[in-house]
């Protein structure tokens, strides 16, 4: 089964917190509460690309990570998969939320949100087949999904600190629906243009099948860096300096 391996770091701050005065807070009373939650995380999500001192969260345009890595599979895509140095550009720029739900009860948001287009750039290495085809190499990567479409589902609990009720994410579960993927790898079969040429032919008329088949372990990926990015301002601000 494929697997993601991502290190994130642990919340260390345990000091209460306002929200930044940028940040939109929305009443639970009002009739628009959804629409208001989608336009504020939308906000929120864009004021972050620049990061967040005050809650010492980096930039997230691009949003870094160090590594990743992607285990062989038993699919029509049997690849093992190295990322370095990753880079994702594009989770801000004309970034739309909507179709927020919220169970209160059970502190289980829903919501789709969608990028023209999200840049994947790293230091790759690859070994292994793609429909019976082998494939390997080592360089630079550009994966870019275009028209992306994601459905998110995030599970809170709510836990009390020095008196106060705070929530965090205990399960951030988030599907990708793109419209198109293109794939590009520098050094294919050790710099063979002739192979490299064929396989990338290969690999972009193909492209929404491979992605299709590689998508749930880059899913999980999302899904831990987006529960460290909520849970940075989720545990460290009160629920009632959130929903007022």
């Amino acid at each position: 089964m494929m697997r993601t391996i991502l290190l994130i770091a642990v919340i260390a701050s345990t000091t209460a917190l306002d929200l930044p005065s940028n940040f939109k807070t929305c009443k639970k009373s009002d009739p628009k509460v959804l629409e208001c939650i989608a336009d504020a995380v939308k906000d929120a999500v864009v004021s972050l690309a620049k990061g967040l001192k005050s809650f010492k969260i980096l930039p997230i345009d691009p949003l870094v990570v160090d590594s990743l890595k992607i285990g062989e599979s038993q699919g029509s895509v049997s690849l093992k998969q190295e990322y370095r140095n990753v880079k994702i550009y594009g989770l801000t720029k004309d970034l739309q939320v909507y179709n927020y739900t919220i169970d209160w009860d059970n502190l289980i948001f829903r919501s789709e949100s969608f990028n023209p287009q999200v840049d994947f750039v790293a230091d790759y290495k690859l070994d292994g087949k793609i429909l019976l085809l082998p494939i390997r190499g080592e360089g630079k990567c550009n994966i870019s999904i275009h028209d992306l479409i994601t459905k998110h589902e995030i599970h809170y609990e709510k836990f009390q600190k020095d008196g106060e009720t705070y929530m965090r994410s205990t399960k951030y579960m988030v599907n990708f629906i793109p419209k198109h993927v293109s794939l590009h790898f520098d050094n294919l079969f050790n710099g063979d243009n002739i192979l490299g040429e064929q396989m990338h032919r290969f690999l972009n008329e193909n492209s929404d099948l491979i992605f299709k088949e590689l998508e749930a372990p880059y899913e999980e990926t999302f899904g831990l860096v987006f529960t460290k990015l909520t849970n940075d301002i989720f545990s460290r601000v009160p629920m009632n300096k959130i929903f007022k």
